[in-house]
């Protein structure tokens, strides 16, 4: 850390903010990783005085928390150098944050230097209250401490001691009830450090004089008493209109003895009626959110209180995104100039234009499109192609947007002369958005035992993820009530225009035409009626008027006629947009990689389906690959059912326009909330100068490592590290490991040996995952000594939306419903996935 702190004197402010070193942008990363939005590197786009993002960007920077070694704050940071950001930038941005941890990484050291310094006061007895105001500017900021000054008791010794007056340590000394005892010299201590080194100046002394009470006003204000006045209200707050992703700030301001408290609350409905909810963390005059989003549209208010009375404050609404341009108050855009179709010669040179005009004062920001594909780089009113070529050819749009609105051009289409127009193959298809539920159950209680449904759920999740675009859940042994859950919930995400993608492996069988998968707690037998129909789960996805609807079984099919009375007929609607690709036949079987822990259909899956073409071509050609496999040519056999008429891929590109906008930040927030994880290593300091780290990862969405390691024995000899003692209904697993740490001062990985606890069934988790950290140490001369600490880990994962047990989505329109009774409907214990 101290060599980070020299680097950071000699950095040129002009530098491209990517060609910093790689160490200080994984301390800026690290340090912009955390949970808090206004320290976070959402709180840094809050931050840029210029709204250069989009929110389908911001929610791309989110998503590469799930991509191993990856962060949100690092792709920031390098996007924003590769738009030519500087560290000088950089650093205004953070300032604004107050972001003193980042800034000591890139930030040169300021000198302190008062710039304000504290006046003298005479004020009566029994006021309300005395004020000290001092100010100062330097980096890392000054920390403020107020002495008060006090003569000797020896008249011969013409000497003044002074002392801290506790707990004042703001720039803003308040003296309150003002007594014939507050009267003093007072001077304010103005300090930081730098590089370990302490660096100070003091103001000048100022000053109180306490002025003696006329003896008519004593009877009514004694001394010792503060006057008692009930709040009252100065300023009120004002509604605002602000864009999804910006900052927000509410202002209420009042008077009052003694001095007044604030809470805000937002109205929300209950018992049919609005009522105020107090806001977590919003208890002072200023309600500040570093970045809004559609969720906290609504109305506020504030309460202000003291041990007199309370008084509300009038109620407000802060207005989010289309509602902004819905009330056309702030601000409209209107296209002046729209872009105009044209024929042209390849190598011509054409430019097409667009021009807006503002009724406010905003700058507009305009950003082309091709296809309605974002164009990077295009964001100028004019798109100038010096000399086209063929793949210019196509349908073209710009955006224009401010701060409160956002209007599109006409099309204009770049057709070409001599070139034969592509025919409706050619089309682009697009998403408003991509989920994924992937299950896998292989831990039976009345069946054979799996080897390939975790490693196949990981492997897919992960392409899908990271090259697919996929929001993926994935899930790891389920019981019938918990599959039933996860599919709801899975549903409940999907809405118009979205791709959904369902993929089970684990056994599975065939019953009257119907498939069926078994979750983890079937009895021997499996009749119907305790697993899961797949021809269910297409008949809920397709009551959210999906565009893509894509089933991926990995189970066996064979016929199983066991169960006690007539199974339940799915008759899903036929919408031509659905793909059933299955690992077996009808009445066939689907195995397992001979010596490996891998489906063979998942297998080659896994290698296809990245392909950019039609859903159902790709599975045709899994099919033809497992056909050509030695080992499973003669007996395993795909197939596919699949009614889809338009030519959809899974690499289609997610677009959206109007509602969507905040049915995927919706869609994502929900997502995000179940994978999050506290910002790690978390370090746990105990006696003796031991220090253990605590690394957190996510393996699946319902299953957590945590790896524990001894950072520094201190005093002791040796030490080790492990957790005991963890909530009920979870499934642990122990092993000893090496952990790979980055070393920024020498700038180098190297391992450590750590204890690595799996932790699985999360769903179960019933309130936060506790756990014990236990030490155990040698001394010096050979004694044994333990020491234990708490460790709690709020809701991890899955576990908080599975106990709010509320997945719904919120949208502009009502969602038709999506629960058609019971999920379950049956197979032979015999007939198991080899």
């Amino acid at each position: 850390m101290h060599n980070l702190n020299k680097m950071a004197q000699n950095l040129d402010p002009n530098t491209a903010i990517y060609e910093l070193p790689y160490v200080i942008l994984h301390e800026l990363s690290r340090l912009l990783d955390g949970t808090s939005t206004q320290t976070n590197w959402r709180g840094l786009i809050a931050a840029i005085p210029e709204q250069i993002y989009d929110d389908i960007t911001i929610e791309h920077f989110s998503l590469e928390i799930q991509r191993y070694g990856k962060s949100p704050s690092m792709a920031l940071l390098r996007d924003l150098g590769n738009r030519g950001r500087t560290v000088k930038q950089l650093i205004s941005y953070l300032d604004k944050m107050h972001h003193e941890r980042a800034l000591m990484k890139i930030k040169p050291h300021e000198k302190l230097r008062i710039t304000q310094q504290p006046r003298s006061v005479a004020i009566k007895a029994g006021s309300e209250t005395a004020m000290l105001v001092c100010n100062a500017k330097g980096f890392p900021y000054p920390r403020y401490q107020w002495f008060k000054a006090f003569a000797t008791d020896d008249p011969e010794r013409k000497e003044v001691s002074y002392e801290e007056v506790k707990n004042e340590t703001d720039r803003i000394f308040k003296i309150s009830p003002v007594t014939e005892e507050s009267a003093g010299a007072y001077c304010c201590q103005i300090y930081h450090n730098f590089n370990r080194e302490p660096q100070q100046v003091f103001t000048e002394w100022a000053y109180l004089q306490v002025l003696e009470v006329p003896e008519e006003e004593r009877s009514n204000t004694p001394l010792n008493d503060q006057p008692s006045e009930k709040p009252v209200i100065i300023k009120q707050p004002s509604s605002v209109s602000v864009q999804s992703g910006r900052s927000v700030k509410l202002e209420c301001k009042a008077t009052g003895c003694p001095a007044p408290k604030y809470q805000w609350h937002k109205m929300a409905k209950a018992s049919g009626k609005l009522e105020p909810y107090p806001l977590k963390d919003q208890t002072s005059s200023e309600f500040y959110w570093a970045q809004v989003n559609p969720d906290d549209k609504g109305q506020y208010c504030c309460l202000v209180y003291n041990d007199v009375g309370r008084e509300w404050s009038c109620t407000v609404e802060i207005l989010i995104d289309s509602q902004v341009s819905a009330q056309g108050a702030k601000d409209t855009i209107e296209i002046v100039r729209h872009p105009q179709s044209m024929v042209c010669s390849i190598g011509e040179a054409v430019t097409l234009a667009c021009s807006g005009s503002a009724s406010g004062q905003s700058a507009l920001l305009y950003q082309w499109f091709k296809d309605q594909q974002e164009i990077p780089g295009s964001t100028s009113p004019e798109l100038i192609f010096n000399a086209v070529k063929p793949e210019d050819r196509g349908k073209y749009q710009c955006r224009v947007s401010n701060t409160f609105t956002t209007v599109w051009s006409n099309h204009a289409t770049i057709d070409m002369q001599g070139v034969p127009r592509p025919g409706p193959a050619g089309r682009q298809f697009h998403a408003t958005d991509k989920v994924a539920l992937l299950i896998g159950n292989q831990d039976y209680r009345s069946a054979q035992q799996l080897n390939a449904p975790e490693l196949d759920v990981g492997r897919l999740s992960n392409i899908l993820f990271s090259q697919c675009g996929f929001k993926t859940v994935t899930l790891l042994n389920l019981t019938l009530e918990e599959m039933q859950f996860a599919m709801k919930a899975f549903c409940e995400l999907l809405n118009n225009g979205v791709y959904g993608l369902f993929y089970f492996s684990g056994h599975g069988f065939e019953s009257d035409g119907q498939s069926y998968l078994v979750p983890v707690d079937a009895g021997s037998g499996y009749s119907t009626d305790e697993c899961v129909c797949a021809q269910q789960v297409l008949d809920l996805m397709q009551s959210r008027d999906t565009a893509l609807n894509v089933l991926l079984l990995d189970i066996c099919r064979k016929n199983n006629d066991y169960s006690p009375h007539a199974s339940k007929k799915y008759t899903p609607q036929v919408k031509g947009n659905t793909v059933f690709g299955y690992a077996a036949q009808h009445n066939s079987q689907a195995y397992e990689v001979k010596g490996k822990p891998y489906g063979i259909f998942t297998e080659y899956l896994i290698k296809r389906i990245t392909q950019h073409k039609k859903v159902s071509l790709v599975i045709e050609d899994v099919i033809e690959d497992v056909s050509q496999d030695e080992d499973a040519k003669d007996f395993q056999f795909p197939a596919l059912s699949s009614d889809l008429r338009e030519s959809r891929s899974i690499m289609d590109p997610i677009q959206f326009r109007g509602g969507h906008t905040m049915e995927y930040c919706h869609r994502t927030q929900l997502w995000t909330e179940a994978h999050e994880l506290p910002e790690s290593p978390i370090w746990k300091q105990f006696s003796y100068g031991v220090r253990v780290g605590i690394q957190l990862s996510a393996r699946f969405s319902n299953i957590i490592d945590i790896d524990v390691f001894v950072a520094d024995c201190g005093a002791m000899e040796s030490c080790t590290a492990q957790l005991e003692e963890f909530s009920t209904r979870l499934d642990i697993r122990v092993d000893d490991t090496f952990l790979n740490l980055f070393n920024p001062d020498e700038q180098k990985s190297y391992k450590v040996p750590a204890r690595k606890t799996n932790i699985r069934h999360l769903q179960r988790l019933q309130g936060d995952l506790t756990a014990t950290l236990c030490v155990k140490c040698r001394t010096r001369d050979g004694k044994l000594l333990s020491m234990k600490q708490q460790l709690v880990i709020e809701k991890p994962l899955v576990a908080k939306l599975w106990q709010t047990k509320h997945y719904a989505l919120p949208s502009e329109e009502c969602f038709p419903d999506s629960t058609n009774g019971s999920y379950g409907d049956d197979f032979d214990s015999s007939m198991y996935k080899e």
